[in-house]
Parts: structure tokens; sequence; C-alpha cells
């Protein structure tokens, strides 16, 4: 058991690491009628990874990721180890719109921190993260509403829906 303890050890960091997406999905709908894919990063460790080490093919220009919280707050993002720039659409409660940054610059690594690119603070329920060279998120405008539809085991996870 004591020679396979390291074993086990290198296994769960390396699974920690893991640049897959979560597996929560709903679809998204535009004021303009355009469908976005969206991962749900709800826990802390999934908004922590956030877009983290997701390759340039791993993620479509029709995807994005939603980041969850349960109530509204100062939110602040930044790109380590990213490999696309990237649009943030801050979302009120009911998923309006309220502030957009756009083509927030990638940064492929996590080392020199000083040098990773960081987003502004922006109060808001939520943040959805699209490709900054989607067309789809191209249309987004502040005060747009989106429209959620949730999977059924997305609404098992998510608090109040």
């Amino acid at each position: 058991m004591r020679k396979l303890l390291p074993f086990l050890i290198l296994f769960i960091l390396i699974g920690c690491q893991s640049s897959s997406l979560p597996h929560q999905k709903a679809v998204i709908t535009t004021a303009q009628g355009k469908t976005i894919k969206t991962h749900f990063a709800i826990s802390l460790m999934e908004q922590e990874q956030g877009l983290s080490g997701i390759q340039d093919d791993q993620f479509a220009d029709n995807e994005g990721m939603l980041f969850y919280y349960p109530e509204g707050g100062v939110r602040q993002f930044w790109m380590p180890d990213t490999y696309f720039d990237l649009d943030l659409f801050y979302l009120d409660g009911n998923f309006r719109v309220l502030d957009i940054i756009r083509k927030l610059k990638h940064h492929q690594g996590r080392n020199q921190s000083h040098l990773i690119p960081r987003a502004r603070a922006v109060w808001s329920w939520h943040v959805l993260e699209m490709r900054a060279d989607s067309p789809i998120a191209k249309e987004i405008q502040i005060g747009d509403q989106l429209k959620i539809e949730y999977s059924e085991e997305l609404k098992k996870v998510l608090p109040a829906l």
C-alpha cells in the first residue's frame, strides 16, 4: 500500500487539473434568436478552472461557459492558461446583459502571473464567457435578454430554479 500511495496522489493531482468542460449544460438563446451551447461553472472548483486548459479546437464559437452564482456580487476574471480571447457578458439575476468586456486577451500558462490579463471588476449575478471571435458573441449587446433552457440534470443542481 505504501508503494501505491505516491501513484494515487499523482493520479488525483492530474485528475484535478483536467482540462475538460463541466458536464452540466443548457442552451441559451440570445435576443437575436441564436443558440449557445452552454457549460455551467457552478462549484468553486469549476469556477476556478473556468476555461483554463481548454484548447482552441475544444471550444466552438457557438459554445459558452456560464459562471452561475446564487447571488449578486462584484466579479473579476483573469485568463491563466487560456488559448483564445474571450468576450465576458455580465448578467443580472434574470440573465439580462448588464455589461460587456470584449476581447479579453488569452495567456498560455500560469507563470508570470503579473502578465496574465485581468478583466475589470463588475457587479453582476452571473457571467457568460464566449470566444471573442464568435459571430454570436459579437451580436450580444448591453440590455439584451438571454433565455435559458435548463436540462433536467442541471435543474437538480442549481439552487432556486
